[in-house]
């Protein structure tokens, strides 16, 4: 057991925590703890100033100042901190822990994630890494470096952390056993030569590591990158500092094996992209062609006087189911198009959005013989639109609000032109779509409503598919939805010219 007596300054405003911090720090049994509790920044900095402390364990939130703010003031004017800081904090922030470590801080830990182990692992690292850095101290006042001494302060390092210290001419100072074992090259074989000497792959300009490293080299900078390592094959984390001396200290990690996971998991995605595209894409043509025929000869028979009424039924139902399929398969083939392709293509032309309505509206209400769609329309509907997509966005609307509609109720859609856009509203009545629901309802694969929408065998696409249409229009859509008013789903189409005869979106 180590019985070295450590004096620790509790900057904390807190005596819960404060109690707490000494719990923990007595648990572990390998120091002995002299304590000093201020809650005062300005009486804790005095106290530095005429006592030595081992470490200081200190909290960001203070009453007369922030932590960092303690940080800067207990700098000395040659940038070296006395003694070392711990800064803890109720709030878990990666910034906040950036600006701490960057101003002097040894660590950083977070308040509801200390425990007895992490506490006093960062004070035992603060308090080791001091006592590396007054080492290295004494060691200036020498005529020279005595390596040495200084290795076996690096060897301190967390093992795998591989370490390696520059001059300012980017000649090798100092390497640890971690570094050796890394590069795969003795010391000897590294120390006094230049860096770029050792490693000549690395001497591009265009290169990562020779940018960042001197970077920091003239900068000051810290910098942290990763990058291939060509000669060994390796990906390595790098994180670059400055020392006192000009030079830089390198310390690098071994990451091959989690590149390679992400390089495969990138490769799988790529893979499942691509079959998902030749799956829809297959199963989308080659259903258009015999779904289409069917639909077509249902049609004319429908057109027939001579029919009875089973019979009608019965292709009335054909009709429905074959309709219902293509417009499956045609938004498999747009969703391909939004998702894995270029983009829902559109063709603008002048029309006028009245006529179509009516017209679209009374070919869905074939599939649904027993329902009431009203339609009210007022002022100008003409405008430049592509109206197979038009009539695709309608059909989709007014079959939704139809399926999604007590039955005996009336479904409305109207319709209506101002100076700009026309507008274009299909209303429904019965359960409104819960609000957690609308916010995800133009995505792919949603359903306004699970329960009413399994027997009609929809893959979620129709209103992503109307959203993207809308938009590559120039126009918007929205819903409302709310118990006693039902739901309404709200298109704007503005008037605008044809400017091009394809668009995507």
């Amino acid at each position: 057991m180590n019985s070295r007596l450590l004096t620790l300054l509790l900057v904390e405003d807190s005596p819960e925590d404060r109690d707490v911090f000494r719990t923990y720090l007595e648990e572990m049994g390998e120091y002995s703890y002299r304590f000093i509790e201020e809650e005062s920044a300005d009486n804790a900095l005095a106290y530095c100033k005429r006592e030595q402390v081992d470490c200081i364990l200190l909290d960001y939130d203070l009453p007369e100042l922030s932590g960092l703010e303690f940080l800067r003031r207990l700098v000395d004017e040659e940038g070296l901190l006395r003694p070392p800081v711990v800064m803890v904090t109720g709030r878990g922030s990666e910034r906040i822990a950036v600006e701490a470590l960057k101003g002097g801080a040894s660590d950083y830990l977070v308040k509801s994630e200390v425990t007895p182990e992490s506490l006093y692992r960062a004070v035992r690292n603060a308090v080791e890494k001091e006592d590396i850095r007054k080492r290295l101290t004494e060691q200036r006042a020498l005529t020279g470096i005595a390596e040495a001494r200084l290795q076996a302060a690096l060897e301190v390092l967390e093992r795998g952390q591989a370490l390696m210290v520059l001059d300012r001419d980017f000649r090798i100072l100092l390497v640890n056993s971690s570094q050796e074992r890394l590069s795969q090259r003795k010391r000897e074989e590294t120390l006094t030569r230049s860096f770029w000497e050792v490693w000549p792959e690395l001497v591009s300009p265009k290169g990562k590591s020779w940018a960042e490293l001197h970077r920091v080299m003239s900068e000051r900078v810290t910098a942290h990158f990763e990058d291939f390592f060509a000669p060994l094959s390796m990906w390595i984390d790098v994180s670059v500092y400055p020392t006192r001396e000009g030079g830089i200290a390198i310390f690098f990690r071994d990451i091959s094996e989690k590149k390679q996971a992400e390089e495969r998991a990138r490769a799988e995605e790529r893979r499942r992209s691509e079959f998902e595209q030749q799956l829809i894409g297959i199963v989308s043509h080659d259903l258009r062609n015999p779904i289409t025929a069917i639909s077509l000869g249902v049609s004319l028979l429908l057109r027939r006087d001579d029919l009875d009424e089973r019979i009608l039924k019965t292709l009335v139902r054909v009709h429905s189911s074959a309709e219902r399929t293509i417009r499956m398969v045609r938004d498999l083939l747009d969703f391909t198009q939004a998702r894995l392709g270029g983009g829902i293509v559109i063709h603008r032309e002048m029309s006028d959005l009245h006529p179509l309505l009516r017209l679209v509206v009374d070919e869905v209400q074939m599939s649904f013989p027993d329902r009431e769609v009203r339609i009210e329309m007022d002022g100008d509907g003409q405008g430049a639109w592509d109206t197979d997509r038009v009539a695709q966005v309608i059909t989709n609307l007014v079959s939704n609000a139809l399926k999604y509609s007590p039955a005996g109720t009336p479904v409305t859609v109207r319709a209506w032109g101002d100076r700009d856009a026309v507008r274009m509203e299909v209303h429904n009545l019965g359960e409104p779509i819960p609000r957690q629901v609308q916010e995800h309802l133009f995505e792919p694969m949603r359903r306004g409503n699970e329960q009413s929408d399994r027997t009609s065998r929809s893959i979620g696409l129709g209103l992503f598919i109307v959203d993207h249409l809308i938009r590559a229009h120039g126009g918007t859509v929205d819903v409302r939805s709310t118990s006693p008013e039902g739901t309404t789903f709200g298109v704007r189409l503005p008037r605008r010219p044809i400017e091009s005869l394809a668009e995507r979106v």
